[in-house]
């Protein structure tokens, strides 16, 4: 893993460790983990064969949002902006319908202008470094200077601030994922959109992550995130049943595309903190675009989560089509997989750096806090 120390205002000149000195080998699988759910204890195991009807819904479900995810994908959803996020808007209706499709036109007639006349083209990074780590590791751990830290506390405490009040009147048993982040946005949060764009143009990290993604970049997303160890998400994995959580539990891909994100520590965080993890070099494995389509419409449709019902819709599914992006809760600890994920797991503490840039397409988790609270920002830089 390489930590890059703090850059120069002038010229992003970094001194590296070489991952290569760490004990941890990139990982060894070519794909993703295959899990044989015929054969698992709380899947095929446990729940009664599917009736010809419930396969039958289920497959009607999974096609709905099949389709769905393939309209995400073929707009390039994840780099349009979210009206949701911003302010003036108003609800699904069809005032807003007609904005989004404006924009998205405008938009899309813009970017295939700037394709055609070479305007729209990938940063070509001044810091070489940054990008072949993201390259080759898919996570690289930076570390900001106290100064750009404050800067960064200064900025976001009006988030933080609102994201307390909101959980403080939430029972912890009660609270969702989104009851744990708060969007900010460029119309009213200008200062914390500001301070990062500044820090990440000093490192060369949106440079890096344009030429990554082979597209124009900026930081499009800026999320301030609490977690405690009141919320315990990856426990219990199955609730209805006595089994022990497996040790891959909350290991996952991103059901995104086009992007990078970053996680910046606003405090330090040890082993029990909740540090952002990694298996090193994941994002390299082959998933093909239809495996991938599947994965994804699996967590859209719900058929990924763990409760009995979720359980009983996935199995109700053909074989070929049991995949899922949030795949970690699934692999038992005897699995032939766990082994390769193991030796290539790098838990992200803030001695290796408390500015943490990585592909999502790679197996990742983080959040999971034994002991206090984790408050972090989530940067998405995407083409914006």
């Amino acid at each position: 893993m390489t930590t890059i120390d703090s850059l120069s205002e002038v010229a992003p000149t970094a001194r590296a460790a070489d991952i290569r000195e760490l004990p941890i080998p990139p990982y060894r699988g070519t794909t993703l983990p295959e899990i044989d759910y015929d054969a698992h204890p709380a899947y095929g195991r446990m729940l009664q064969k599917p009736t010809l009807a419930e396969r039958l819904q289920a497959l009607k479900v999974f096609v709905r949002t099949f389709a769905f995810v393939t309209i995400r994908r073929i707009v390039d959803y994840e780099n349009m902006p979210l009206l949701s996020k911003e302010a003036g808007f108003s609800g699904l209706n069809a005032s807003t319908a007609l904005r989004y499709i404006t924009m998205y036109t405008r938009i899309r007639a813009s970017r295939i202008l700037g394709s055609l006349t070479g305007a729209r083209r990938p940063a070509i990074p001044a810091n070489p470094t940054l990008l072949n780590q993201i390259k080759s590791d898919g996570i690289v751990c930076l570390t900001l200077t106290p100064d750009e830290l404050d800067q960064i506390r200064t900025a976001t405490k009006p988030a933080f601030d609102k994201l307390d009040e909101r959980r403080v009147h939430l029972p912890p048993e009660k609270r969702k994922f989104d009851d744990n982040v708060y969007w900010c946005t460029r119309s009213a949060d200008q200062n914390a959109f500001a301070i990062v764009d500044g820090i990440f143009k000093r490192y060369g990290i949106a440079e890096a992550a344009s030429a990554y993604l082979g597209r124009p970049v900026g930081v499009k997303h800026v999320n301030a995130q609490i977690n405690d160890q009141d919320l315990a998400f990856w426990r219990r994995v199955f609730p209805d049943t006595q089994l022990a959580d497996p040790w891959a539990s909350y290991l996952h891909v991103d059901a995104t595309y086009g992007m990078l994100k970053c996680a910046i520590y606003v405090h330090d965080i040890g082993p029990d903190g909740g540090p952002f993890c990694y298996i090193r070099g994941s994002q390299n494995a082959k998933v093909g675009w239809f495996e991938g389509m599947v994965r994804r419409t699996n967590d859209f449709s719900g058929f990924s989560g763990r409760k009995p019902e979720a359980r009983k819709k996935f199995m109700a599914l053909p074989a070929f089509l049991r995949k899922k992006a949030d795949f970690g809760g699934d692999l038992p600890d005897d699995s032939p997989e766990v082994p390769r994920l193991r030796e290539g797991h790098f838990s992200a503490t803030s001695n290796y750096g408390n500015c943490i840039l990585f592909d999502g397409n790679g197996i990742h988790r983080g959040g999971m806090v034994n002991k206090g609270e984790r408050r972090c920002l989530f940067i998405v830089l995407a083409e914006i």
